[in-house]
C-alpha cells in the first residue's frame, strides 16, 4: 500500500528545497499557500467567466505561453456580457493584434461560451447557484455529472480541460494533465495516461492522507514536473519527460521509473 503522505511531503519538501536556490523558503511557501484556499471560495460571475477563458486558451498550450499573455487575453475577455456582444469584426480585430494568441477557434469559443453563461445567469441568478444546483460536493458522482453538463454546454473544454476548470473553482478535483499522469505513473499510481478517473482518485488520495485541498496537491505535482515554476524557484522542473533530475528526487524509494532505470 502507497503511503501517501510520505510520498507527498518529500515532493513538496524537495520542491522547496530545490527552489530555495533561486528563492527564500518562505517565499515559496507563500505563493503555494494561495493555492490552499480555492475550496470553498465564493467567486463572483466575472471570477467564474474569467476562469473559463483562460482554461479554454490554456488548452493545448504551453504554460509560459498564456501566462505572459494572460493580462492582454483578460483586456480583449473583460466580462461575459460585452463579450457577448462580439461579432465577426471583433473576431478579426483580436486575431490581428501580434501579441495575442491568434487562435480562432478559442476567441470564438470565448465569444460562444459568453452567450451561453449569460443564459446561464439569466436562468439560475448567479452562475454559483448554477453550479450549486448540482450539489458537487455532496458526492463523487455529482461532481462528475457538473463535469459532464459543463464539458457539454462550453465550448474549448475537452475531457482534461473541464477538470481544470473545476479545479480552478475551488471543486474537490485535480486535473488529469499529461504532467501528473506521466508522475503518478512513474510513481505506480496508474499504468497509463489514459487513466484520467484513476488518476482523480488518486490525487484525492493525497488530499484525505496529508489534510491538504487537492488545490494545492495539484499545484505542487505540476511545478514539481513542469518545465520551470520561477514563481516557486524552479528554472527547472525535476520530474521532467525529458531526462528527470532523479539524482536530487525526493521519492526515488517510491519511483518505478527509477528503479526500472536507475543501473543504466
Amino acid at each position: 500500500m502507497k503511503d501517501y503522505k510520505a510520498i507527498f511531503e518529500k515532493v513538496e519538501s524537495t520542491l522547496i528545497s530545490v527552489g530555495s536556490a533561486n528563492l527564500s523558503a518562505d517565499r515559496i511557501r507563500a505563493n503555494l499557500d494561495e493555492f490552499k484556499n480555492l475550496e470553498g471560495k465564493a467567486f463572483s460571475d466575472a471570477d467564474y467567466y474569467w476562469i473559463l477563458v483562460y482554461v479554454v486558451f490554456y488548452a493545448g498550450f504551453r504554460a509560459a505561453t498564456v501566462n505572459a499573455r494572460l493580462n492582454l487575453i483578460r483586456q480583449y475577455f473583460p466580462d461575459y456580457e460585452t463579450v457577448a456582444g462580439y461579432d465577426e469584426n471583433k473576431v478579426d480585430k483580436v486575431l490581428s493584434d501580434p501579441e495575442m494568441i491568434r487562435n480562432r477557434r478559442k476567441v470564438q469559443a470565448c465569444i460562444e461560451n459568453a452567450k451561453v453563461f449569460k443564459s446561464i445567469v439569466n436562468e439560475h441568478g448567479s452562475f454559483q447557484d448554477y453550479i450549486d444546483s448540482f450539489s458537487p460536493t455532496d458526492s463523487f458522482e455529482n461532481l462528475m455529472l457538473l463535469k459532464e453538463e459543463l464539458e457539454y454546454r462550453f465550448k474549448g473544454l475537452g475531457r482534461i480541460t473541464t477538470y481544470h476548470l473545476l479545479t480552478d473553482i475551488g471543486l474537490p478535483v485535480l486535473k488529469p494533465d499529461r504532467v501528473i499522469c506521466r508522475i503518478f505513473q512513474r510513481l505506480a499510481l496508474i499504468e497509463s495516461d489514459k487513466q484520467l478517473l484513476k488518476t482523480i482518485i488518486q490525487g484525492r488520495k493525497f488530499a484525505q492522507a496529508t489534510g491538504h485541498p487537492i488545490r494545492y496537491i495539484d499545484i505542487v505535482f505540476v511545478a514539481y514536473g513542469q518545465v520551470k515554476s520561477p514563481e516557486f524557484g524552479l528554472a527547472s522542473g525535476i520530474c521532467l519527460e525529458q531526462s528527470p533530475l532523479c539524482s536530487i528526487c525526493g521519492v526515488t524509494d517510491y519511483c518505478d521509473y527509477f528503479a526500472q532505470n536507475a543501473s543504466r
